[in-house]
Order: structure tokens, then C-alpha cells, then sequence
């Protein structure tokens, strides 16, 4: 059975997460993606594999591979776009059109993730990183952003930090663009102009500003963008339903193991031996002062 595209990135991903230039792999591999696979499969990019272990190369990988795909799709988009190597205290991608630069950063996120806070779209960050360039942008699944009032759509607004969703960035990118997209990176004026002060920091605002402007660049209807959203739940439900397979295979593999297998794997879990060598450390440098 052929793989999917998913199935092949999540194995290319464990294939180069060891080498050196691991980054440099999945940036070649996937930097030239086409228009078409880059539409279909736009969506789901925002999904952490649940396979990848949580802070493992293979899920910091990922996140690169996220990055590349949103600089691919700003490139769609007519912006001259590259990836970041620059670690901490940086944006991921940075954008350059006529008139402006942009500097974007892609979330990702697990499925079985609980509890997500103001912190984990790093929206003060990333106008922090702007400096001296016009404009800053986040993408993230539009499911994982707050659903109304949150500290995320204040400083969005405030600090002028455009908010987009994988599925609005799809449809900008099949849908050709009529007009200029800086009007989408002056969000706050856009809100400012047409909303009332106290529905300005809410979430269902924010979305139906975003929702309007680009249904106006792209000179689409609000039915067609329904569409797009529908594909969201879709390839939602999909890849949900992945993770909830991987995990029911986990469930399989521990109720097979010996009390003993099952003692060393919560062990290894606990990072119990690592505690212990830490502690030790910790006497040894003390006695040592």
C-alpha cells in the first residue's frame, strides 16, 4: 500500500533526526514542494505526530519541517521567503515583498495535548524578534487557538502581530490573490475601524476579521471558505484518529510485558536514574567546594 504523504515525512523525519544535518535534510527534501501537494496537505502540518517522543529530535524536526512548509507558502504567496537558522531570540521565517518585510513563525501541536496557555504562541515573542522589520505573523491549527476572550488576541491586536490558521493560509495560497496582503498584517487597524471597543479582544472578533479580509483579497466567498474550515474538521478527524490508533497500539504492547519489562519501562519513564545521578552529582560538586 502506497504511503501517505504524512506516513512518508514521519519516516524521513526518523530517518535524518540522528544526522548532523538533519535540518538541512528536511529543508531539501521539502523546500520545492509543488503548489498542489502543498495545498493538500497544508492543513495537517500543524499536527504533531503522536509517534515522535515529547522533546525528542524527531518532534524539534517536525517543527522545522513546519517552518519550511510555511516559507513554501508565503513563497506561493509572492513573498521571497527562507528559514532561520538563527537560534533563540529569533523568528523562524522571514519574508520579504516590495514594499515590507514579515517575520512568521509555525505552531504545532499534539492532539492530546490538554491545557494551552498565552506562553505557547509566543505572540509577545514574536514581536520582540520583529526589530526593525514591518510586520510579524503566527500560524497555528485554528482548533488550538483560544476559542474567545484571551491575553493572545489582546497583545495580537496591541502589538500588531497577525494571527492565521493552516486552513486560512491553504486558502490564500490555492486561491489566487487579487490584492495586496498587507492589509492582513494590519489586523489591529482593520478591527479598530469596523468592530465596537468592548468585542475587540474576543476571539470570535478576531476570526471573523481574518474570516472577511481574506474572502476580500482573494475575492472568494464566505460559502467557499466554509469549505476550507470543513477540511480543517476533516483532515482533523483523520489524523486524530492516527494518534488514537498509535496510542491503542501502546496499550496492546504494555499489557503484554512481564512485571518485570513493566518495572524497567516505568523506571526508564521516570528518568529515576537520571534523578539519581543528578543528586549525586549535585553531593559531589558541594563536598568538592
Amino acid at each position: 500500500m502506497e504511503k501517505t504523504f504524512r506516513e512518508e515525512v514521519i519516516d524521513n523525519i526518523f530517518k535524518f533526526s540522528n544526522e548532523g544535518n538533519s535540518f538541512e535534510l528536511i529543508e531539501n527534501k521539502y523546500k520545492s514542494i509543488d503548489k498542489k501537494t502543498l495545498v493538500k496537505e497544508l492543513i495537517q502540518v500543524g499536527i504533531m505526530p503522536e509517534v515522535f517522543e515529547h522533546d525528542s529530535s524527531e518532534e524539534k524536526l517536525w517543527s522545522k519541517f513546519s517552518d519550511v512548509i510555511l516559507s513554501r507558502s508565503l513563497d506561493f504567496l509572492g513573498l521571497k521567503s527562507e528559514v532561520l537558522r538563527t537560534r533563540g531570540n529569533s523568528a523562524d521565517v522571514y519574508s520579504k515583498a516590495k514594499n515590507y518585510t514579515i517575520v512568521s513563525d509555525a505552531k504545532c501541536f499534539r492532539l492530546s495535548r490538554t491545557a494551552k496557555n498565552q506562553k505557547d504562541f509566543k505572540v509577545k515573542a514574536l514581536n520582540d524578534w520583529r526589530r526593525q522589520d514591518t510586520y510579524a505573523l503566527l500560524v497555528s491549527p485554528l482548533s488550538q487557538y483560544p476559542i474567545d476572550r484571551s491575553q493572545i488576541y489582546t497583545q495580537a491586536i496591541s502589538q500588531n502581530v497577525s494571527l492565521l490558521s493552516y486552513f486560512h493560509l491553504q486558502f490564500l495560497v490555492e486561491n489566487e490573490v487579487n490584492e495586496n496582503l498587507e492589509k492582513l498584517w494590519k489586523m489591529p487597524l482593520y478591527i479598530s475601524k469596523n468592530y465596537k471597543l468592548k468585542e475587540r479582544t474576543r476571539g470570535i472578533t478576531y476570526w471573523h476579521a481574518v474570516d472577511t479580509l481574506v474572502c476580500e483579497i482573494t475575492g472568494q466567498s464566505s460559502e467557499c471558505l466554509e469549505h476550507y474550515k470543513q477540511q480543517e474538521v476533516n483532515k482533523t478527524k483523520e489524523v486524530g484518529q492516527e494518534g488514537i490508533n498509535y496510542w491503542n497500539a501502546k496499550i496492546k504492547e504494555f499489557n503484554s510485558l512481564t512485571k518485570e519489562q513493566a518495572v524497567k519501562l516505568l523506571i526508564k519513564a521516570q528518568k529515576i536514574e537520571q534523578k539519581i545521578k543528578t543528586i549525586k552529582d549535585a553531593i559531589e560538586k558541594v563536598s568538592a567546594i
